[in-house]
């Protein structure tokens, strides 16, 4: 018998293939982070492009933020603004602000319908020197409705005011589509609906996009 017995040896500790072996520096992990699109992000690139679009029913807020996009467009350079409008639905102060502010742009103008067009939304198109729309959109014309509250004398000021910008805007809406006065203003208290062409025929706008001519079917 040897004494002191000889030492066994060393053997390495036994290590799963999922874990390092800790005597060995871990390399450094690189992580990169991505953040998901969103809407101002959709927006902001969408304006790097000089295009503002319109969607849903038109507030204070928005209206405000688009009169702003189009005149910061309109300084920053002299190409084409477009504007695109889908499913976009405005009442008499919405619609009257943002024509002021599409009136006084320098340079050219393209409103584009991608979809609905409701109210007195068809206004923004009177002051375009192109005026296109998709094959599916609609053109909904109708007077819109409103109210207010508070001594008889301020109701009548108001009304008053309102029945003056809504004949306003219903007549460049009959000089931009060459139509009379009271033929516009009948087919807004009728509520009437028309199609793409139809608001073409009518002289809303000047070019359906992406239809096929009836000898191509």
């Amino acid at each position: 018998m040897i004494w002191p017995p000889p030492t066994p040896p060393s053997v390495p500790p036994f290590h799963t293939p999922w874990q390092p072996d800790p005597r060995q520096p871990c390399e450094p992990v690189h992580v990169t982070s991505i953040s998901a699109p969103g809407t101002d992000w959709l927006a902001e690139r969408l304006f790097d492009k000089r295009i503002v679009s319109l969607t849903g029913r038109l507030d204070e807020d928005a209206t405000n933020r688009a009169a702003a996009s189009l005149a910061l467009l309109d300084a920053s350079g002299d190409g084409e603004v477009q504007l695109w409008l889908h499913g976009v639905d405005a009442d008499v102060d919405a619609a009257a602000t943002l024509l002021d502010t599409l009136d006084l742009m320098g340079v050219p103008l393209h409103v584009h319908c991608r979809g609905d067009v409701r109210g007195m939304a068809v206004t923004l198109l009177a002051p375009a020197d192109r005026r296109t729309a998709a094959a599916h959109a609609g053109f909904h014309l109708r007077e819109p409705q409103t109210s207010c509250a508070g001594p008889a004398s301020d109701i009548a000021t108001a009304a008053e005011h309102h029945e003056q910008q809504l004949r306003r805007l219903q007549q460049r809406i009959a000089d931009s589509c060459r139509q009379p006065l009271d033929a516009v203003i009948d087919d807004m208290r009728g509520h009437r609906i028309l199609t793409a062409d139809e608001a073409r025929d009518y002289g809303l706008i000047d070019t359906v996009t992406g239809a096929r001519s009836a000898e191509g079917e």
